[in-house]
């Protein structure tokens, strides 16, 4: 496998060299013109903003941002205006590569710098609470404006609260439904920029998970949606346009109108209206937004006019006009195109396999090569909870999960495919949060094959077939299929090639599948994958989204149809479009989900970090997902003249990835 990884370096190097033969992979980027100086005044504007002003087609600054916009501290210095922001996507179903440098909620996490992480408001102004978190209250920036310049103001809220949060038409999100079947969120408009939210338990969770779980999509921890815009598409609605929706359905080959508020299933909340990656009309808070549809190459998003952020010295945000995503199939494309020096910045498809690719061509290139803190861990998920009895059996049974675990030889895993620069360990908090448990990151961790088959033979898997695989009792060869991913989230395929000759090694017949990301995620909710293949991330502010340790992500098929039925019981819904099956009375999986529902509801916090150890204590005792390396040093790619792109940011979902670097303050020297 060394030798492999050395060839592939060698094989991409040639073709960087031979940049200009390459054209039949180059990206589709559409050249970008510079606009003249922005005119001043109490604030500043981007050039081609200022050109719209002029023309008389776009209010001066001064009126579209709101009387106190938020103010951002430049990392390093503050930018100029203009450019286009070149990066690379593998389209519809990527869609968190665009989306997670562009989320806004109205709290959000912010990093001023590497070493610093903290809630602010963001799109409002103010938040309280009271002792018990069962009240809030939030107040608008007075002034603020969709991207379309309609102003933004509490009935926003009430359209959302009314025809979408109440009729469920989409999922109601974790931070909002808090609290038992049934049982939903009491509003209260203020006045024009305040409201008030009461539930019915306490929901000392909302704040923290306000900051990380927007999805990037319309409502939600937003708690608003744009009326102006939406009530046209409800169909049930008195505000239906009629003529509207059924265009709509047309161009996007749909039947209902209730198919254009979701994508693979009902409530999913990215359907071709209410999802601003998929409708470039869709008014939205982003500091860019949609141009095109994401089923174009290149997907463009340009700057928002009304985007409610300034600088220190009083210049709108973003400094940079446009963002270009490039659709490509491979890694070995990307790569290409980063050594090419057609990617400006980018983290995500960024592996740390290729770190030393990555740093051989930096010259050439014209970038270099920063790492952010990765708070992941690369790990492997026998399904439980499998259709089939005798496989949920099986991979329910510790002893051969422990079997798979200590056949890994992570050192040498980490050295073949990561250079040596990740760290072998169990899927578990990262050191640094509140959460993070030594016991549970070294736990089934140390290589030892012979017990690996001890445990198997004890399992009674004793008899061998003719090509030396082990045999079921019934005389079946034992044999399991790992299903990974081509994108992001499966790690590196050299690294499934190389646990699955571990297993085999143990005697244990492997099969391998890869798949797209949305079938993967389809396999996953009807809940036949075996063992599926996604890294554990979302480990820095565990609470904020725990969902990895629950089995409740849609690509982490540990338990995934024991998983649908416990958020069933807790929260009313997933059922109807996920297949489940209930767990066992006394099984952890169930145990877990009702510490983690008195978690929800628990005001104390040290409280909360108690109960949160318990769950981890099920973990500990026999692992459910098998990590192998993590916390790699995550590769960033930032060209030479691309400024305020800090080294040492953590590098997690929870924080939004790239997210938190702020990416509306970045911008390109000329």
């Amino acid at each position: 496998m060394n030798q492999k990884g050395l060839s592939r370096r060698s094989f991409l190097k040639t073709m960087a060299a031979a940049a200009a033969a390459a054209s039949a992979v180059a990206p589709r980027f559409v050249p970008s013109v510079l606009a003249q100086p922005a005119a001043q005044g109490q604030y500043k504007e981007a050039p081609m903003l200022a050109e719209l002003v002029a023309a008389g087609t776009l209010p001066p600054v001064d009126q579209r941002l709101p009387v106190d916009p938020r103010v951002i501290t430049p990392l390093t210095e503050v930018g100029v205006y203009g450019g286009t922001w070149h990066r690379a996507f593998k389209g519809l179903s990527d869609r968190w590569g665009p989306v997670k440098l562009n989320e806004e909620g109205a709290l959000q996490w912010d990093a001023p710098d590497p070493d610093t992480t903290n809630l602010v408001v963001n799109y409002i102004s103010e938040w309280t609470q009271n002792e018990d978190a069962t009240v809030y209250t939030f107040t608008l920036r007075e002034g603020l404006k969709w991207s379309d310049g309609t102003p933004m103001t509490t009935a926003d809220v009430q359209f959302y609260y009314d025809n979408i949060y109440l009729t469920e038409l989409m999922n109601r999100p974790g931070p909002i439904n808090v609290g038992n079947v049934g049982d939903v969120l009491t509003l209260e408009i203020i006045d024009d920029l305040t409201w008030k939210v009461t539930f019915t338990v306490p929901n000392p969770l909302l704040p923290i998970r306000m900051g990380s779980d927007t999805s990037g999509m319309i409502g939600g921890p937003m708690m608003a949606a744009p009326k102006h815009y939406l009530e046209k598409y409800i169909g049930t609605a008195p505000t239906a346009d009629q003529a509207l929706i059924d265009a709509a359905l047309q161009a996007n080959g749909l039947t209902t109108w209730e198919e254009l508020w979701y994508e693979a299933g009902p409530r999913d909340g990215r359907g071709p209206i209410n999802f601003w990656f998929r409708n470039p009309e869709l008014p939205t808070l982003g500091a860019w937004r949609a141009k095109n549809s994401p089923l174009e190459d290149p997907w463009i998003a340009e700057r928002n006019p009304y985007y409610h952020a300034v600088d220190t010295e009083g210049n709108q945000l973003p400094y940079i006009d446009t963002i270009q995503h490039a659709l490509f199939e491979d890694a070995e494309t990307l790569n290409l195109w980063v050594a090419q020096g057609l990617i400006d910045m980018q983290q995500r498809h960024i592996s740390s396999a290729n770190f030393t690719f990555f740093k051989e061509n930096e010259e050439a290139g014209d970038y270099k090569v920063i790492t952010w803190r990765s708070a992941t861990t690369n790990a492997f998920h026998p399904n439980i909870s499998h259709p089939d009895p005798e496989k949920a059996a099986l991979f329910d049974t510790p002893a051969f999960r422990e079997a798979l675990s200590i056949s890994i030889n992570r050192e040498e895993l980490n050295e073949l495919v990561y250079s040596g620069l990740l760290k072998p360990r169990q899927a578990s908090p990262v050191p640094g949060s509140p959460q993070y448990s030594p016991e549970l990151e070294s736990r089934w961790v140390e290589y030892d094959p012979d017990r690996a088959n001890q445990l198997l033979d004890e399992l009674g898997f004793t008899e061998r077939d003719g090509d030396g695989y082990r045999k079921l009792p019934n005389g079946n060869t034992l044999s399991v299929t790992i299903t990974y991913t081509d994108t992001l989230g499966s790690m590196n395929p050299d690294e499934v090639g190389i646990v699955a000759t571990y297993w085999e090694a143990i005697g244990i017949k492997i099969n391998q599948e890869m798949l797209e990301r949305s079938l993967y995620e389809q396999r996953n909710q009807a809940g036949d994958i075996e063992i599926g293949v996604w890294f554990v991330d979302r480990s820095s502010i565990v609470m904020s989204d725990p969902r990895r340790y629950l089995g409740t992500t849609i690509d982490t098929p540990w338990c995934p149809r024991y998983a649908t039925y416990m958020s069933a019981i807790f929260y009313g819904s997933g059922t109807t479009t996920n297949a489940y099956a209930e767990p066992p009375a006394d099984h952890p999986v169930r145990k877990m989900h009702e510490i983690w529902h008195q978690i929800e509801q628990e005001p104390d916090e040290a409280t909360r970090n108690a109960l949160f150890q318990e769950i981890l204590a099920f973990h500990i005792e026999h692992p459910y997902m098998i990590g192998t390396v993590g916390e790699d040093p995550a590769p960033v790619i930032v060209k030479n003249n691309f400024v305020n792109v800090g080294s040492g940011f953590i590098n997690d979902d929870t924080l939004r990835n790239v997210g938190i670097a702020r990416p509306k303050q970045f911008f390109i020297r000329a």
